[in-house]
């Protein structure tokens, strides 16, 4: 599938303003987490350090004597202590403990006490399922004199309150992020097609410029630069294109121009000659081959000059049109060269439509030259004539090679030929290019149907009224 510019523009934009909100608020939420740590450890050394500074500034206490002091230290000096204070010897037997410590988690401070000690102290977090974690804050008293370890201070808090601050910052952080990035995208998206306006009148302007009317300018956009480039640069090439098509227009129509005289002269020789009844039967096979060489080469001159008529002056004056009348006078001219086929007209007495009668004929011309040309000799060609509603119909049908399916999309398109290995006659291609032009000239319709080796059937509808 085809994204087109704006749409990745869009997607990677929103992409990135959502890992970007999301990251800064999982950052910010990191920071408050970690400051709530940094909070709870700072207030567990403090305590650890009044409980450690009232046992060393005393007298050296029996075993016994350090239940009193917690309780002591507790009503007089630490108020806030937290649920977790206890007191072991160096050898880790607990010597006094203040608080309710889940069972479990009792043999876990345990091994944190045998623990060789730093000398500042040591913090670690435990948890077991089922139970809060807790903070532990661990430190080794030294005898001044020896520096032997005579105490270990271990104080704990519960980190159910940095839980809870935690999800409820998860929570936050969500609702935050997803609700500023929806209001991100939702700025992005109307700032995008503000910034994507100025483009758009551009293409749009260039899809209103056709071979007809290259001389259009695309307007100047002030903003950004980059679109004024741009608009430059497409005006510089349509005054190119403009340049190549008004140079192309005037060789065909002087080409064209300069060929019919010859031709005229050479088919009306040609035709004099035939006259004559002293001309051998082989001589006048050779010249009569001559005259529909001759013929086709006019006629091919002819559409090269209609087709750079119709491109640089695409109008014209209607007029009432007998089509069958027209019709019955192209079958008189084409007749010759529909030898050795079985020819069917079907034209009713009377349809009338308004239009330019040189070139609806050229149009009827074409569709049959090409049916004789591609019917092979033996085969049929019909040309009926119709009214259908608000329609004029005219259908050609022939018997002939047919055009294979993948050019009948193109085959309207000028100087555009079929190749085919059955395809051994010639042309410039402007044939059927002709029709579909004259056919949206007067505002009907070009149809056609082709089936390899059945043959092609070409319908032309024509309004009964001038649009």
């Amino acid at each position: 599938m085809q994204i087109n510019l704006r749409l990745r523009i869009f997607l990677w934009y929103s992409l990135i303003i959502l890992v970007i909100i999301l990251g800064l608020a999982f950052a910010a939420q990191q920071v408050l987490v970690e400051g709530l740590r940094t909070s709870i450890d700072q207030h567990l050394k403090e305590r650890t350090e009044i409980v450690t500074n009232a046992i060393m500034s005393g007298p050296k206490l029996s075993e016994e004597a350090y239940d009193p002091l917690i309780e002591w230290l507790t009503e007089q000096e630490l108020p806030y202590v937290p649920a977790i204070l206890r007191i072991a010897d160096p050898r880790g037997k607990i010597l006094a403990t203040f608080g309710e410590i889940p069972d479990p988690i009792v043999s876990l401070m345990d091994n944190l006490l045998l623990r060789p000690q730093e000398l500042e102290g040591q913090f670690e977090t435990i948890g077991i399922r089922g139970h809060e974690a807790l903070r532990l804050y661990t430190v080794s008293l030294y005898d001044s004199v020896t520096q032997n370890t005579i105490l270990l201070i271990q104080t704990g808090d519960t980190l159910a309150q940095v839980t809870t601050a935690q999800n409820q910052l998860w929570r936050y952080t969500l609702i935050v992020g997803i609700a500023g990035s929806a209001l991100a995208i939702v700025v992005g998206f109307f700032l995008l097609r503000q910034g994507f306006r100025p483009l758009d009148r551009i293409l749009s302007r260039v899809r209103e410029i056709g071979s007809k009317n290259l001389a259009t300018k695309i307007p100047e956009e002030t903003s950004p630069p980059e679109l004024q480039e741009l608009a430059n640069t497409l005006n510089g090439m349509l005054e190119r294109l403009d340049t190549a098509f008004k140079a192309r227009e005037i060789f065909i129509a002087g080409v064209s121009h300069d060929l019919r005289t010859p031709l005229t002269v050479l088919q009306g020789q040609i035709d004099v000659m035939l006259m004559q009844p002293s001309l051998g039967q082989e001589d006048r096979q050779s010249l009569q081959k001559m005259s529909t060489e001759v013929r086709r080469l006019t006629r091919m001159t002819n559409n090269l000059l209609l087709s750079g008529q119709l491109e640089s002056n695409p109008t014209f004056t209607p007029e009432e049109i007998d089509l069958g009348d027209l019709l019955n006078e192209v079958v008189r001219e084409m007749g010759a060269l529909a030898h050795g086929l079985d020819l069917k007209v079907s034209i009713p007495e009377i349809v009338v439509v308004p239009g330019d009668r040189d070139l609806l004929k050229q149009l009827v011309l074409n569709v049959v030259d090409n049916a004789i040309k591609f019917t092979p000799r033996g085969g049929a060609i019909e040309l009926s004539l119709n009214d259908e509603d608000a329609w004029a119909v005219i259908e050609v049908k022939d018997t002939g090679q047919g055009i294979p399916r993948e050019y009948l999309s193109r085959i309207t398109e000028p100087f555009y030929k079929v190749n085919t290995r059955n395809s051994g006659h010639g042309g410039a291609g402007l044939g059927l290019a002709i029709v579909k032009q004259v056919v949206d000239l007067h505002g009907g319709q070009l149809d056609i149907q082709s089936q390899v080796g059945v043959g092609t059937k070409v319908t032309v509808k024509l309004p009964f009224k001038h649009a």
